[in-house]
């Protein structure tokens, strides 16, 4: 008798048991849930991040920009200690989130690291500036609101030349990131830079990401 309940005990154990592993997600340790976008910013180093985008949006060639990379051939762009040349003025705006069409908390953070990461990298003058008093962000895409474009062609201003992210949070352990540099007379984008980046976490923990 004894041995007959603990066997019924072993068996109803096992399938509370199998019970639950089924309404677990699947791939349990790897992904990321419950995890809001604050929360994996975060844990990101996002300096160095927005300084390697803020290089590929640069437009200077010429030898003065280029510094030498240690061990092995090549140079990298960097203007910050330029300090007899005449910087480029900017627009940086706030990113916004394609899904909601506004830029949010995080959005905010991004918009200052984008102006910072430009300054330092590219010796840019930035104009800080609200997304939506400039653009439109719909289903339709992003659109210049080219009229008024004179509001923002001040003395200073001599480039009407703009530097616009946007950004979309996908399946709680994705982020990716899109910065336009954009014409605002013409709309056309010159440059335009994507990063995409993979969180994985352990438990409540995130254990790490990739970028892409």
């Amino acid at each position: 008798m004894p041995s007959l309940k603990c066997l019924l005990i072993i068996s109803c154990a096992l399938w509370l048991l199998s019970g639950c592993a089924d309404s677990l997600p699947h791939n349990f340790g790897g992904d990321c849930y419950n995890k809001t976008l604050p929360i994996l910013l975060d844990s990101t180093d996002l300096i160095p991040l927005f300084q390697d985008i803020a290089t590929e949006l640069c437009v200077e060639t010429s030898s003065d920009c280029l510094a030498p990379v240690e061990e092995g051939g090549g140079s990298t762009q960097n203007c910050a200690n330029r300090a007899e040349a005449n910087p480029m003025t900017v627009l940086v705006t706030d990113f916004a989130d394609i899904q909601t069409f506004l830029p949010n908390q995080s959005g905010l953070l991004m918009g200052e690291l984008m102006r910072g990461s430009l300054n330092k990298v590219c010796n840019y003058r930035i104009i800080q500036a609200e997304f939506a008093k400039y653009f439109k962000l719909s289903e339709n895409g992003l659109v210049v609101l080219t009229r008024k474009v004179n509001e923002i062609k001040k003395d200073i201003y001599s480039q009407p030349e703009a530097i616009v992210g946007t950004y979309n949070y996908l399946n709680n352990n994705k982020v990716v990131i899109f910065v336009r540099r954009i014409n605002t007379e013409t709309g056309k984008i010159s440059r335009m830079v994507a990063r995409e980046i993979n969180y994985t976490c352990t438990g409540r923990s995130v254990k790490g990401y990739t970028v892409k």
